[in-house]
């Protein structure tokens, strides 16, 4: 038996046998990551008269690594995140600024398909005291924006950027 496992070793190490992966905990770094990521974006949207997309809370969930294998490097990871956003549309030839606000659940990103985070848009349709038809017109674009312009992007971020930096994490 000893003299098997010294001969697999043998084998290993020339290459004739298959190496074990080995896979690195990216856990901490997936979240902080994304956390800094999301928090510094701002996301202009399209269609509209100069809004800007934020996000102030960032929540993610699940597992995250890196396999390592002669040289190459293959991502696994499953993550849920919650992405609490707001709109600010300047009003008012840019005295005020009507801000409206929602959550983008990212049900399910995972390394099976890393091209196609699922996604489900929450918007905030809470009118304030006193809003004006106009006030719902204008948050009802604002939403129609980030449904158009603001979750497509947080798509990409994750399928291009995340995935992209997470092979870098050796």
């Amino acid at each position: 038996s000893q003299a098997l496992g010294s001969t697999r070793a043998s084998l290993v190490g020339w290459g004739w046998l298959p190496m074990a992966w080995d896979e690195r905990n990216r856990e901490e770094w997936a979240k902080k990551y994304l956390e800094t990521t999301f928090k510094a974006a701002c996301i202009p949207l399209e269609g509209t008269e100069g809004a800007k997309m934020s996000f102030f809370r960032v929540d993610t969930t699940g597992d995250c690594s890196l396999a390592l294998k002669g040289g190459k490097a293959r991502p696994i990871f499953e993550l849920k995140i919650e992405l609490d956003w707001k709109v600010e549309q300047p009003i008012e030839n840019g005295k005020s600024l009507l801000e409206v606000k929602g959550q983008i659940q990212v049900t399910d990103f995972s390394s099976e398909d890393s091209s196609a985070p699922q996604m489900k848009l929450i918007c905030d349709n809470q009118l304030p005291a006193g809003a004006t038809p106009a006030f719902k017109t204008l948050m009802d674009k604002l939403n129609a924006a980030v449904k158009s312009h603001g979750q497509p992007e947080v798509s990409r971020m994750l399928a291009e950027d995340f995935v992209a930096e997470l092979m870098k994490q050796t």
